[in-house]
């Protein structure tokens, strides 16, 4: 009797067991939505694993990997029964219209507005993707964007949470930064001093005893800067300043004549490199959040400073903005340059007659 209540409990946690697996598979059955959002009825569902990240995963995460239907349209969207729509599960028209909607979104933090609240950057993910689809021809995505909500909800997911990883990028590499171009050492009371007048945004010399003072004739032309600048927006052929070079040079319409960086780049940039040295006065955290809510305030101030300059002395606001622009293109020629000549130096080694033969 004693056995068998054991084996009455062993097959009930089997059933049990095996009931939630089906539970499980069931909410993770891929549906495919057609342009009116109804499920057909006479196509096949797939099943696949799910992801528990909920946008990391997106772009490197699984596929689908058994057998799955073709779309009846460029704009039809596959997703789990649970709601969840994955990047790479969809067709190559509707990913590639995502990702350079993506690329197109980040534009809008350089050139527009670096923080912009929930709501707007919920409009910015959709002005995107509607953006993006009619430049590329992709006329039933775009029309679908339009009429179906529950769709353009669907992409805009897809889009809005990438916003915010520009800012994030560039804070990382200020933290790795600031104790090399500041001469910080272990020193939060350095870290503090520089936050004052925000002296960190100026070019600065340093005496000695590695204390250092502004170049009031120079702002925002401090080393840091120039380099996040190179490293965060204009590294490698498929970097945002490359993608938008034309919308640099759009500028120089402007009384300089030259390529300008825009005020919101230049006001991030500044605010990214304050989000660091907050980071260093608390010890240099293991975990520290660059959000909208804690720095927003100090990416305004920028923005206001530099209006202001723009505003009261046009001319110097213009030299000044295309100077930088100009100082960050020598740097990525400079890199260009060392790579260069570290390639001329590694041929000299080169003994291609003395080498073996087949």
């Amino acid at each position: 009797m004693k056995l068998h209540n054991v084996q009455s409990l062993s097959k009930s946690k089997s059933q049990s067991a095996q009931s939630a697996r089906d539970r499980k598979q069931t909410a993770e059955i891929l549906t495919w939505r057609n342009n009116d959002g109804s499920e057909p009825t006479d196509e096949t569902t797939t099943q696949c694993g799910g992801s528990e990240e909920p946008y990391s995963s997106d772009i490197g995460g699984t596929t689908v990997t058994s057998a799955t239907p073709a779309p009846k349209s460029a704009a039809c969207l596959i997703q789990y029964e649970t709601g969840k729509v994955k990047l790479l599960d969809q067709n190559q028209e509707t990913r590639q219209v995502i990702r350079d909607a993506i690329m197109d979104a980040k534009g809008h933090l350089i050139f527009v507005n670096a923080y912009p609240k929930l709501v707007d950057k919920n409009q910015v993910a959709l002005q995107s993707l509607l953006t993006v689809a009619k430049k590329s021809g992709a006329h039933a995505i775009k029309q679908r964007l339009q009429e179906d909500t529950q769709y353009a909800t669907q992409l805009g997911n897809l889009v809005e949470p990438r916003i915010p990883l520009l800012r994030r990028d560039l804070k990382e590499v200020a933290c790795a930064n600031i104790d090399g171009y500041f001469h910080l050492g272990q020193s939060a009371v350095k870290a503090k001093k520089l936050m004052e007048q925000h002296v960190y945004s100026y070019s600065l010399k340093f005496d000695s005893n590695d204390n250092p003072s502004p170049r009031g004739n120079k702002p925002y032309q401090g080393e840091l800067v120039i380099f996040l600048l190179h490293t965060g927006i204009f590294n490698g052929p498929k970097s945002i300043g490359v993608k938008f070079a034309e919308r640099f040079i759009e500028i120089a319409s402007n009384k300089a004549k030259r390529p300008e960086m825009p005020v919101p780049l230049l006001a991030l940039v500044a605010t990214a490199i304050y989000a660091a040295l907050f980071w260093k006065t608390l010890g240099s955290l293991g975990k520290f959040n660059f959000t909208g809510n804690q720095f927003s305030e100090t990416y305004m101030f920028h923005v206001k400073f530099l209006e202001d300059l723009k505003k009261d002395v046009p001319k110097k606001f213009h030299c000044m903005m295309a100077d930088i622009y100009e100082s960050v293109q020598a740097l990525k020629r400079k890199g260009g340059d060392n790579q260069a000549d570290e390639h001329r130096k590694a041929l000299a080694l080169l003994d291609l007659d003395g080498m073996g033969e087949d």
